[in-house]
């Protein structure tokens, strides 16, 4: 209104898209995405089970995001340690046609996570919903196989086959590294806040 002074403080973009933690959160967030690339593209589990890679990229990718605080550092860190595992001979995404699809994981894992953020929720909570937040990240991971050759085949495990055996997979390793990144993260915090009242 005009003669009044407005109290109003525009709030910057680069903040308003990062977040309080700013440019610092999301150089954790790519460094983070560049050492998960690596690891998937040169460590080899062994495992069988479709879909356990997100053992390896995703679970440092949402505990950077966690812990840096950066609100689009999951899909910084996704499309980072994508672009990093293609160009290492890795095929974490699935070719480039892929690509969207790891963004688009991130991105699911990123609002979960702003949401709890913002509603301050408890650590019980902020735990399942972020494990719940990777299972689904990792199943539109898993319809990257549709964009192949032969799309989603039967997956063949200790003899038997089913359609359902490989999206089953990915939402347990999916589910499985977002509860080791949640419980991680949770511990770090509580060491950190231990040690400054010290």
């Amino acid at each position: 209104m005009r003669g009044y002074l407005s109290i109003r403080k525009d709030t910057p973009l680069a903040e308003t898209v990062l977040g309080s933690a700013g440019s610092r959160g999301l150089a954790i967030s790519l460094s983070v995405g560049v050492i998960a690339g690596c690891l998937a593209a040169s460590v080899k589990l062994h495992l069988g089970l479709p879909g356990h890679k997100a053992l390896i990229w995703m679970t440092p990718v949402i505990v950077a995001r966690l812990l840096g605080r950066c609100r689009i550092g999951t899909t910084a860190g996704a499309f980072t340690a994508a672009f990093v595992s293609l160009g290492s001979g890795g095929n974490l995404a699935g070719g480039l046609l892929g690509l969207p699809l790891v963004g688009a994981a991130g991105a699911v894992v990123d609002a979960c996570i702003l949401k709890l953020e913002n509603h301050r929720a408890s650590a019980p909570a902020t735990i399942i919903v972020v494990a719940l937040a990777a299972m689904m990240a990792n199943l539109i991971c898993c319809v990257k196989r549709l964009l192949g050759p032969i799309g989603i085949a039967p997956h063949d495990f200790l003899g038997s086959a089913s359609l359902m055996l490989r999206p089953l997979s990915y939402a347990f390793f999916g589910f499985v590294a977002g509860l080791v990144a949640a419980i991680t993260s949770h511990l770090a915090r509580r060491r950190r806040t231990r040690d400054s009242q010290r």
